[in-house]
């Protein structure tokens, strides 16, 4: 997206990247040709120039008390608590955080998101199929730790809930994946054939897995002493 300037503002006709629009307030976390993972944090009261986004999910890491403004004068009043999600349809518009608070959200864009994103009631939850070894893994979306909660034609979120001392089976990721951590915790991690590994984890964190071209197994155990809670957000194939 170009961003073009007259007179020292905006001009609204044309789309307008946030990233690059609003450099101060939106950072990118990780891009590639299907998706971007943007963190975007705004000061108390402040508000965004009028930009552009593809269809999103949106991750919120603190609270948000926000005003959107569209190009035609429409404004829309939110109030959502800290780590709530939600898909966002390609807008242009202008955010201001009306909190005394710095608010905080990671945005992942799906650069192909054209049409409205449609959701679909996630399924039941099935019984775990296979016996969840490193010789005979569970699909993720069956791990009893992972929680299908959202599902389009874009993504899939898996809201992932590890207590303290707890392991989950070892399970297979076939699709490529962004993960938003929810907690300050310390987790082991083992992979087939291998020993565990240690690391801590930190609320507000992200990282990418590029799990169709390389799908993976692992099982994983909270080590710390407050549940570790995070958002996996699969990226479905024709996104």
């Amino acid at each position: 997206m170009v961003t073009l300037l007259l007179s020292g503002a905006v001009v609204m006709g044309e789309k307008q990247d946030g990233v690059v629009v609003d450099s101060g307030t939106a950072n990118v976390e990780f891009e590639n040709e299907q998706l971007r993972v943007v963190r975007v944090t705004y000061a108390p009261h402040q508000k965004s120039a009028m930009h552009s986004h593809a269809g999103r999910f949106v991750v919120t890491l603190t609270k948000n008390h926000s005003r959107s403004t569209s190009l035609d004068g429409t404004t829309k009043t939110v109030e959502r608590a800290a780590h709530e999600y939600y898909w966002g349809d390609a807008v242009t518009h202008q955010i201001e955080n009306l909190s005394d608070e710095p608010m905080e959200n990671i945005e992942i864009e799906l650069k192909l998101s054209k049409a409205a994103g449609v959701e679909v009631k996630p399924p039941n939850k099935a019984p775990a199929a296979g016996n969840g070894t490193e010789n005979d893994p569970v699909p993720v979306e069956r791990e009893p730790h992972h929680h299908v909660v959202f599902e389009n034609q874009y993504v899939r979120l898996l809201d992932v809930v590890v207590p303290p001392g707890e392991m989950t089976l070892f399970h297979k990721h076939s699709l490529d994946n962004v993960a938003v951590l929810l907690a300050d915790t310390t987790l082991k991690n083992q992979n087939p054939g291998q020993g565990w590994t240690e690391r801590p984890i930190t609320q507000g964190s992200v990282g990418f897995r590029a799990g169709t071209k390389t799908p993976y197994t692992h099982r994983i155990m909270n080590t710390g002493s407050v549940v570790f809670h995070v958002m996996d957000v699969e990226i479905l194939p024709g996104s």
